[in-house]
Order: structure tokens, then C-alpha cells, then sequence
């Protein structure tokens, strides 16, 4: 079940998401076959530390580039998206199948 924080999240966006294996099942509805569907969530976690320790190391040129409010944003949404992985509400997927 969700974080209340999450549903708001999600309600505030206009999202309807799913889960990786609930997509899988979307796919295989609409025909393809050979449906793969991979929770890639913690790959997603690394990515997002990478960019973000990237990021903050240039943070005098990203505010040059940009602005500080440019650059809180994004590392804000980064840090969310981190915690809202580690806690179970956002999710990661990598989905494969065949179309004939």
C-alpha cells in the first residue's frame, strides 16, 4: 500500500501508475507476447545517486548555467525520488515483448 505522501504525490500529478508486473499484464493485454517485465528499482536508486553526487560536485557551474532555484529542484526531486523508492512507493521497470 502506498505512503499517503505518495497518493499525494501521485493524485497532485494526474499519474496512474502501476507496478513492473502490473504493466507486464497491460502489455500482454494489448497483445504482445513474450512479455518480460523487470523491476529495475534499485538500478533507478543508483542512477539517481550518481547524477545527484555529480551534480552537487558542480553545483557553481549548474548555477551559473541556470539559476539556484533551477538547481534546488532538481536535486529536491532527486532526493524524493530516492526516498520514495526506498520506501517501497516508486518503482523502475524495464519491460520487453514481441508485437506480431
Amino acid at each position: 500500500e502506498p505512503t499517503d505522501r505518495f497518493k499525494a504525490y501521485v493524485a497532485g500529478r494526474g499519474y496512474h501508475l502501476l507496478s513492473p508486473s502490473q504493466y507486464g499484464k497491460v502489455l500482454e493485454s494489448v497483445g504482445f507476447t513474450s512479455v518480460l517485465a523487470e523491476d529495475r528499482t534499485e538500478q533507478f536508486v543508483e542512477v539517481l545517486k550518481d547524477e545527484l553526487t555529480r551534480t552537487l560536485a558542480q553545483k557553481e557551474q549548474f548555477v551559473a548555467e541556470t539559476s539556484e532555484s533551477d538547481f534546488k529542484y532538481i536535486v529536491d526531486g532527486w532526493e524524493a525520488k530516492i526516498v520514495r523508492c526506498g520506501e517501497g512507493d516508486q518503482k523502475w521497470g524495464l519491460f520487453y515483448g514481441k508485437k506480431e
